[in-house]
């Protein structure tokens, strides 16, 4: 049983959405577009109850770090809301605003720039002591730097008291910093990629830190990474986010050992494994990560997933329809066209349709004539693809070779379809997570197969 279910959670957030650039700039003005957002965060939803460590974890660019900076409130949600200890923080008074920032602090990633170089050690930890006029006179101030530094390693803490920034090492530096979230007593604290800027050497012993920490201050941690081992070592729960959105959440070892959603199964893959050596797997996902500011329609991750769905009528196998799907994708991005087949080749038409067949994807995943080929082409009759479905890859081929990719659409249209593009998943409740992805829509999530989810847990020794 997840023992979060009989605790109200601290921080509740629901349908959280974070768009930048919604002004119409020049070009979109001249040229009559409609401005194009960035959805950095996009209908997140999630609770954090008191005491656990939370994690989010996903690729460059997922919008981890903006759901953080919301959750303190150093950026404002475009829609969704917000309750930190039952109270909405959408639409909060100058006094209510006051009283937050007590109880919830933000550790940055970099501790070379989020401390002022000009400012002392003193300085900069008491310095949110005066701001929030939480003690009264130096001396009383100056003990409650000096309990805080000792606290997170930094002792005797007289000898830090009047050193700058550019005396420390990095360690000390990210140490002065949690101290200045901590001097505050807070209930919360959002950690941003809180040791990817230090030596693999001392990460370890800034977490276990940061662990002391949580059972001495009674803190909620939201630890925001792209690192998977620190998640697992840290978190209690985890969410994965992808585009935007949260793809998956539950508690951490559930989501690590049998990952349910495609795009996990993936994340899990990538990840160097000294056990496995040559023989892990890698991801097999399908090209780059799209733009945030044109994400694909439905489930945003469909482009490259392995587990794409076929429609209902389908009777060649699924890798068959992923390729099939995978050329729809070249023709409409302008990708497949007659400069890719080579001078002299008897067929055109079928020459395109092997090289539209194939897979941006690791070399264990390719088929023979793709490795022998350089991933240039495939063997068609090795493919278990229906008949209606080569015809209308040929047929689009020759619309292609004619210069006509409206007709070559057009012709794989009716047969290369899949709800994945066509319907947004919603997160469906199963045991102790939630996955959104179409796979689920009948609430069974089982087991994707063919991945342990293979991953080295602990961080270096100090």
């Amino acid at each position: 049983m997840d023992r979060t279910e009989d605790r109200e959670p601290l921080v509740e957030i629901e349908g959280l959405r974070k768009l930048f650039d919604q002004s119409q700039g020049v070009i979109d003005t001249v040229l009559g577009r409609e401005p194009r957002p960035v959805r950095a965060v996009d209908g997140v939803s999630l609770d954090i109850h008191q005491g656990d460590i939370v994690g989010i974890a996903g690729e460059s660019g997922c919008g981890k770090t903006t759901l953080g900076k919301m959750l303190v409130k150093l950026h404002e949600p475009t829609e969704g809301t917000i309750r930190f200890d039952g109270e909405d923080i959408t639409d909060m008074t100058r006094e209510e605003e006051r009283a937050f920032r007590k109880r919830v602090q933000m550790i940055f990633q970099d501790p070379f720039e989020s401390l002022n170089p000009r400012m002392t050690v003193y300085d900069t930890v008491a310095e949110p002591l005066k701001i929030n006029d939480m003690v009264e006179g130096y001396e009383e101030r100056r003990e409650r730097v000096k309990g805080v530094l000792e606290d997170v390693g930094l002792g005797p803490a007289e000898v830090y008291l009047d050193s700058f920034p550019d005396e420390l090492s990095g360690g000390e530096r990210q140490r002065v910093a949690i101290a200045r979230a901590l001097v505050v007593d807070p209930d919360f604290v959002v950690c941003d990629e809180p040791v990817s800027m230090l030596d693999v050497s001392i990460r370890a012993g800034v977490l276990n830190l940061m662990k002391e920490l949580q059972a001495e201050y009674d803190l909620t941690y939201l630890f925001i990474s792209h690192d998977l081992s620190l998640i697992r070592y840290m978190c209690d729960r985890a969410g994965i986010m992808y585009l935007g959105n949260m793809v998956e959440q539950g508690p951490t070892d559930d989501i690590i050992d049998d990952p349910k959603h495609p795009y996990t199964e993936a994340l899990f893959d990538a990840v160097p494994d000294v056990e496995l050596g040559e023989e892990r797997r890698r991801a097999n996902a399908t090209g780059e990560v799209p733009s945030p500011r044109n994400p694909p329609s439905g489930c945003r991750y469909h482009p490259r997933c392995a587990h794409i769905i076929p429609p209902d009528d389908w009777t060649g196998s699924q890798e068959a329809f992923r390729r099939a799907y995978q050329f729809k994708l070249k023709v409409r991005r302008g990708d497949l066209n007659p400069d890719v087949i080579d001078g002299g080749v008897a067929d055109e038409a079928d020459a395109l349709v092997e090289h539209g067949l194939t897979l941006d994807v690791p070399e264990e995943y390719r088929t023979e004539t793709e490795v022998e080929s350089g991933g240039s082409r495939v063997d068609v009759a090795a493919i278990d693809l229906p008949a209606s479905a080569r015809r209308s890859l040929t047929e689009a081929a020759e619309a292609v070779l004619d210069g006509d990719i409206d007709a070559a659409l057009d012709a794989l249209e009716d047969e290369i379809t899949t709800p994945c593009e066509s319907r947004e998943p919603r997160p469906q409740p199963s045991g102790t997570r939630e996955v959104a992805c179409h796979l689920y829509d009948d609430g069974d999530v089982g087991s994707l197969g063919g991945s342990d989810g293979g991953l080295s847990a602990a961080p270096a020794e100090d």
